[in-house]
């Protein structure tokens, strides 16, 4: 499947990778039309809140940008590689677990955990005009060698120092989100650029990259 057509609308990035089997490729539009905080709008977000009891949950924590915000593992559902279930509430961030409920069955897809190999995708909201300031609200502000922890169950926590901020178009993701395997590595993933008040989207996609602190 060809992953740079996947696309994903304002506020989280498409982080499904390729199942195995051949399926088509597929598009996925993640998110909702949120507008700015300071913007009139709806919040317009139809997705689940995760169970902290699953896979990977607690806590995304970068304190360089404010950024301290419960982890809830999302999967998606619907036809056609589905739309991801992004958490409600602005200030929670979401985990893609490799799960699709698609019409004709559950589908897993292996994906890392944080520190396991691959590249482990958290994704959250920018912002809101209902809810306001998303947790990822300043990551576009994000310098190289920031500190990022990320707690998960049964007391596992992983270090991460910040690589690069890479900004890409909503058109074309790149490549090297969709890995399961290698170095581990973190995609961090939100809105940036312009808004476009026109069609209720933000223009860009906003990926922090990060390797395990040593």
């Amino acid at each position: 499947m060809k992953r740079n057509d996947w696309v994903f609308l304002c506020v989280v990035v498409a982080v499904f990778a390729a199942l195995a089997g051949g399926f088509l490729t597929w598009i996925h539009s993640f998110g909702s039309s949120n507008a700015p905080a300071s913007q009139s709008g709806s919040a317009g977000s139809s997705g689940s809140a995760g169970t902290a009891a699953d896979a990977m949950s607690n806590r995304l924590v970068i304190p360089s940008i404010g950024t301290n915000a419960p982890v809830v593992p999302e999967g998606a559902a619907g036809p056609n590689g589905g739309a991801l279930d992004i958490p409600y509430s602005v200030q929670t961030v979401g985990w893609w677990d490799g799960v699709w409920k698609s019409p004709g069955g559950v589908v897993e897809e292996k994906v890392a955990k944080p520190g396991q190999p691959g590249v482990a995708l958290l994704a959250g909201h920018i912002d809101s005009a209902v809810q306001g300031h998303g947790a990822l609200y300043r990551l576009q502000q994000i310098q190289a060698g920031a500190d990022v922890t990320v707690y998960g169950q049964r007391g596992a926590v992983t270090k991460w120092k910040v690589t690069r901020l890479q900004v890409v178009s909503k058109s074309a993701l790149p490549d090297s989100l969709f890995v399961n395997s290698g170095p581990a590595q973190l995609a961090i993933v939100s809105c940036g650029g312009p808004f476009d008040s026109a069609t209720g989207h933000y223009l860009d996609n906003v990926i922090a990259w990060a390797a395990p602190a040593t």
